[in-house]
């Protein structure tokens, strides 16, 4: 089978590729550890991440705000996500319009190493899940775009990695439409 992945040359066509398998028109290999499409909890969302990726603003994680009780455990989690982008300008509103909704902003600097991010799932009151975390931009390519072409990894390179978190745990209704606003 065909790696749609590594004939990315830009990206452009990361995102392209991305919003495709939001909606479910390719489930080849993916990136990292990318499942045959996005989790139940993420369904909903899907609309607004593929014209994101579409956009310029290319996902790589995500998750809902949501507060539930799974299997007799408390699970809380604040809406959050990561993407890269490489058109300065919808970097520039994606942060303004995430900035007046309130979002925790995280900017990846090029020449940053580890970062620790900030949890965004807690399991009966612990840590679970950090968003945000990074190992320096080299090392976040190659774990998360293993088997992409050449002219999309130099691409990454030079484009912002970029984290959106809302600080509320369970609020779902403030960061997707901050996004949507950013991408018109």
């Amino acid at each position: 089978m065909s790696n749609p992945w590594k004939k990315a040359e830009s990206v452009a066509d990361l995102g392209n590729l991305m919003a495709d398998w939001l909606e479910g028109r390719h489930n080849a290999y993916s990136p990292s550890s990318l499942s045959n499409g996005p989790d139940e909890e993420t369904r909903h969302l899907v609309p607004v991440l593929a014209s994101c990726n579409r956009a310029g603003f290319v996902t790589t994680g995500s998750q809902p705000g949501e507060i539930v009780r799974y299997a007799g455990e408390l699970c809380e989690q604040r809406a959050a996500v990561e993407a890269w982008v490489a058109d300065k300008r919808l970097l520039d509103r994606i942060r303004v319009d995430a900035k007046r909704a309130g979002m925790e902003i995280i900017v990846h600097r090029a020449d940053s190493g580890w970062r620790d991010g900030m949890v965004v799932t807690r399991v009966d009151g612990e840590p679970c899940t950090w968003f945000g975390r990074t190992m320096g931009r080299r090392g976040q390519i190659a774990y998360e775009w293993p088997g992409i072409g050449g002219r999309a990894i130099r691409e990454l390179r030079r484009s912002t990695y970029l984290t959106l978190i809302d600080p509320v745990w369970g609020r779902d209704d403030r960061l997707w439409p901050a996004l949507a606003n950013a991408i018109r």
